[in-house]
């Protein structure tokens, strides 16, 4: 489609359209139009263009207003002057929708789109003059255009929205033509061919129905059905080696268990580690017809893109995030990681339900990870009827933790008074406790040389509370395992994950043994499955597995299981992924039967006399 093109079939519509035939104007309205016109068929368009700017001009008594409007668009266009023509067809169309001009508006707006390379406002304009042409002149015409501009300048996606966008009547048949052209053309032949026969099943007019048939004919048919995954990974960003490392994963599941039927093929994007590369990698995956996506290692830049497949109504797979609330993002939106909600609202399930603890405390860094797992911990100890003792918080650095734990062991102190008041049968309140707490505290700083409280002079150990959950970091677990000692605490110690280490916690084993953690995933260097696993893995990549292949193999183990169970579409399985319940994968299960779509297999384990195992059966 080009410009010359555009100019001569407009300007044959317009003399057709615009004639002098109206009756009751004014003189001046009618010389000034009628001048505009013999100027601009003797090719003076920028005189012409002035008489119709002036007519356009004039609202009151102005039968050729509409006329000139456009006429004003027209020689807009003939000067090359797109901005100019985008807005007076823009005002015919806006201010005028009854007029019918309004078809030819939508098509020159078209053409000016065109040149400023604003393909998609293009042919969604071309679409409305298609709907509202008033000849068949025009609407041949527009449908050329918007065919020659489908072929080679616009997205399937593109379609889709404009497709979706109005209910169409005289368009409907070109759109429904174009949509399928295209997603042919991204590779879709079965489903090309599945909307043409839809499509000629409508029984529409017959030129129609000899090019959607002609079209479906040159479609070649797919030799195998085909499952396509687009995945969106920093292969060359900041996290490429644990991309690479998952890449293999993948890679590995997928020689080792593939489906006969159907064919699963790989569609890669680099993101390079940047969220505007990950968009566009994004929409590029859309208009090539993906079935299922899987996104990068981080959770908001996985967050980010996840809208664009849910609006397309293509399941993602967010492999590693353990930020909470990404599925929120809709329905298509899966979280194979527990998220930080799941796994401290699991580690307080498990502690009441199974290990039978009723009193708790805790012990966190004040940023945005200590306060996710602190406060799903907390609010499953409330609704299960448990009780919060103290909460104590520490900021990043902090080595030394005494005023947290003398805060935690006074409010122990604290808690059993208030119980064994209780236990002789007086039920008093908080108030009353802390009055006569007072009083003994004092008396105990009278009895002491150094004026320490009861939390200090006495040595009496603290056992009103059950368990201090510590969803600390790392390099913090020396510090506090060492101290939180000093002050008699008996509570069982639980731990966040990452406790997960064990060559940490064996330095610090006369503290720290028998805690109670969570962890995504725990594989024994003894488990005969996670032996076979690394062995296999060894041969056919030539290196060692680490943590994100094994994300990458149960990622992909998942999806083949759903694919060889039919479910070979992305909607079939989207449906499959919502009833995954105990899916074992290597290191851990997968379930997504909570209505949340994130993974709530929470892996509780234990660091005993040297050794990490798993207590719970990770369901």
């Amino acid at each position: 489609m080009t410009s010359h093109i555009y100019r001569r079939i407009v300007w044959f519509f317009l003399v057709c359209a615009i004639t002098p035939s109206l009756f009751g104007q004014t003189n001046k309205i009618e010389n000034l139009f009628n001048e505009g016109l013999i100027l601009y068929k003797n090719n003076s368009i920028e005189q012409a263009h002035d008489n119709f700017v002036k007519l356009a001009a004039i609202s009151n008594d102005n039968s050729r207003l509409t006329a000139a409007i456009l006429m004003s668009a027209k020689t807009s266009f003939a000067l090359q002057n797109y901005s100019e023509t985008i807005e007076c067809a823009g005002r015919l169309i806006d201010e005028y929708p009854q007029s019918s001009y309004k078809a030819y508006a939508f098509y020159l707006r078209a053409g000016a789109e065109y040149e400023k390379r604003s393909y998609a406002s293009a042919i969604e304009d071309l679409a409305y003059a298609i709907e509202f042409a008033g000849n068949q002149e025009l609407l041949r015409t527009a449908e050329s255009a918007g065919t020659n501009l489908v072929a080679g300048y616009i997205r399937k996606s593109t379609i889709d929205n404009v497709y979706n966008a109005y209910a169409w009547k005289q368009a409907l048949p070109m759109l429904s033509i174009w949509r399928a052209h295209l997603t042919a053309k991204s590779g879709r032949q079965a489903n090309a061919k599945e909307m043409l026969n839809a499509f000629i099943a409508t029984n529409p007019d017959n030129r129609y129905k000899i090019i959607a048939k002609k079209l479906a004919e040159n479609v070649l048919p797919d030799e195998h059905e085909t499952f396509r995954i687009g995945i969106i990974q920093p292969v060359s960003g900041y996290f490429a080696d644990e991309s690479h490392d998952f890449l293999k994963g993948l890679a590995f599941a997928l020689a080792k268990h593939r489906p006969q039927s159907p064919e699963i093929q790989l569609l890669l994007k680099d993101t390079k580690g940047s969220i505007v590369e990950s968009i566009n990698a994004a929409w590029e995956l859309v208009d090539e017809n993906v079935d299922l996506v899987i996104t990068g290692l981080e959770g908001q830049k996985s967050a980010a893109i996840a809208g664009i497949f849910q609006q397309a109504k293509i399941p993602v797979i967010i492999p590693v995030a353990t930020d909470n609330n990404l599925t929120q993002l809709g329905d298509y939106v899966f979280q194979m990681n527990t998220d930080m909600e799941t796994r401290g609202a699991g580690l307080a399930a498990y502690a009441m339900k199974d290990l039978q603890m009723k009193t708790f405390a805790t012990l966190a860094p004040a940023d945005d990870y200590g306060n996710a797992l602190t406060d799903a911990f907390t609010n499953m100890i409330d609704s299960l009827g448990g009780t919060i003792v103290s909460q104590q918080w520490y900021y990043t650095g902090t080595t030394d933790f005494s005023r947290q734990l003398e805060s935690l062991r006074e409010a122990a102190f604290r808690y059993a008074y208030r119980d064994s008041l209780r236990a002789w049968g007086m039920n008093v309140n908080m108030a009353r406790i802390d009055s006569l707490y007072s009083r003994l505290d004092r008396s105990t700083r009278r009895e002491s040389d150094d004026n320490e409280g009861l939390v200090k002079f006495t040595d009496i150990a603290v056992r009103s509370i059950d368990g201090i959950f510590l969803p600390i970091y790392e390099e913090d677990i020396p510090y506090v395992a060492s101290q939180f000692a000093v002050y008699n605490i008996k509570a069982r110690l639980l731990g966040g994950d990452n406790w997960s280490n064990a060559d940490v916690l064996r330095t610090q084993q006369r503290y720290v043994n028998g805690v109670v953690f969570f962890a995504g995933h725990f594989l024994s260097e003894s488990d005969l499955d996670y032996i076979n696993f690394t062995r296999d893995f060894r041969i056919a990549s030539s290196s060692s597995p680490g943590t994100m292949a094994i994300y990458g193999y149960n990622i992909m183990n998942l999806i083949i299981s759903g694919l060889t169970q039919g479910n070979a579409t992305a909607q079939k399985l989207a449906a499959y992924l919502k009833n995954v319940h105990n899916f074992k994968g290597l290191g851990t299960n997968i379930s997504f039967q909570n209505g949340k779509r994130v993974n709530s297999a929470v892996n509780i384990l234990q660091f005993q006399d040297g050794n990490i195992l798993r207590i719970n059966p990770a369901n």
